[in-house]
């Protein structure tokens, strides 16, 4: 048998180009957020993928609509315009303003010449209402099987006023109409099936890495997390020679606070004097990140800060421990610190020497009265 005889049905064919823009933009996404994350950035990975995803649809839909202008199948990519609003709509659920979707509407009719034409300006009307519906359906999920029927049947009735615009616009037959509707369908099933597990496997790695890197507790990044960071900013220093400063601190008399207050009053010390000064680091530097490394002790990385560069932040972060108001169950609590500071040396031949450094600062602090910062 020849490659002659073999038939490849338009349907399946589209099937798997449409397949392959969805793992295309997948692939995307991950590459940048990759990007970003190798360059020591945490983007919202959920902002990323939105973004991405407008800007890809958008050119996507001008592409492959200026490829059949002015032929007589220039309705043939419909279901990928259907496909994009579902997309953006429902999956992502894009927050457009109807101005931005008029604009863009506005823009595409023009690509496509047909701002003269009275369907097309209906085919755009029902596109907008189209990209409303999806985000409420979206917005009223609850069962899985639910809203499926709930997503089934809203894209199918839009689909179908969409399909009944274009076949009056071109002159299709009814049964032309019927097997795109039918194909229409079959997409958006195979979409829902296939970006939902995309998206709730996305969903899960991210609440994975979550909870490997961040601590329950305070909310900032936990001693895994931290061994990281430390490990590649300590190569990269000692490859670019820029300055890497440590800082360790520990919360002073932190037992006393448990025994005297309750262990509920220690948790909230912890909570509230992670949150001060994850607030105060990003009013310094936006890069700079806290992690809490073991009971009541913290460790901050200066990256790219000397120990005269980071003093002044140090002293600062101290004082807005020492001044702040902490109270819980009616009682105040007074609450200081005691800092370990040091910068990577020439000698210096692994991390466990700096980090050694940064602790026996921090203990000759706590030994000779605490609330105070010893340089190493």
């Amino acid at each position: 048998m020849t490659w002659s005889h073999w038939f490849v049905t338009p349907a399946i064919t589209s099937l798997f180009f449409f397949l392959g823009v969805l793992t295309l933009y997948w692939y995307l996404t991950n590459r940048i957020i990759r990007w970003f994350k190798t360059r020591g950035k945490h983007p919202n990975e959920d902002k990323v993928r939105t973004d991405v995803g407008l800007v890809y649809m958008v050119v996507l839909n001008v592409g492959v609509q200026l490829a059949v202008n002015h032929t007589p199948y220039s309705w043939a990519f419909t279901n990928f315009q259907i496909f994009a609003i579902v997309f953006v709509s429902y999956f992502l659920m894009l927050e457009i303003k109807l101005w931005q979707l008029v604009l863009a509407i506005l823009l595409f009719m023009v690509v496509n010449q047909t701002l003269g034409l009275g369907l097309a300006w209906v085919f755009a009307v029902v596109f907008i209402a189209y990209f409303y519906v999806m985000k409420f359906v979206r917005s009223r999920r609850h069962h899985m099987w639910l809203d499926y029927i709930e997503y089934t049947i809203a894209s199918l009735l839009l689909s179908a006023i969409l399909w009944g615009v274009v076949g009056q616009r071109f002159g299709l037959s009814s049964s032309i109409m019927m097997w795109e509707l039918i194909f229409s369908f079959f997409l958006l099933t195979i979409m829902y099936i296939y970006v939902d597990s995309l998206m709730s496997g996305a969903a899960t790695l991210a609440q994975l890495t979550y909870t490997t890197n961040y601590d329950d507790l305070t909310h900032v990044k936990n001693y895994f997390a931290f061994k990281n960071d430390f490990g590649a900013a300590f190569d990269n220093s000692k490859v670019t020679h820029k300055p890497l400063t440590l800082m360790l601190f520990d919360i002073d008399h932190f037992k006393h606070v448990n025994d005297t207050y309750g262990h509920l009053a220690g948790d909230y010390v912890l909570g509230h004097t992670a949150t001060l000064i994850s607030d105060q680091l990003r009013r310094i530097d936006p890069n700079l990140v806290l992690y809490r490394t073991g009971g009541e002790e913290f460790t901050i990385l200066f990256k790219n800060y000397t120990t005269d560069q980071a003093r002044e932040h140090v002293d600062d972060i101290a004082e807005s421990v020492r001044s702040a108001i902490f109270s819980h169950g009616g009682q105040q609590i007074s609450v200081s610190i005691s800092v370990g500071l040091t910068q990577l040396q020439t000698a210096d031949e692994e991390q466990l020497d700096v980090y050694r450094r940064a602790d026996q600062s921090l203990y000759y602090s706590k030994r000779n009265g605490r609330d105070q910062v010893t340089v190493g």
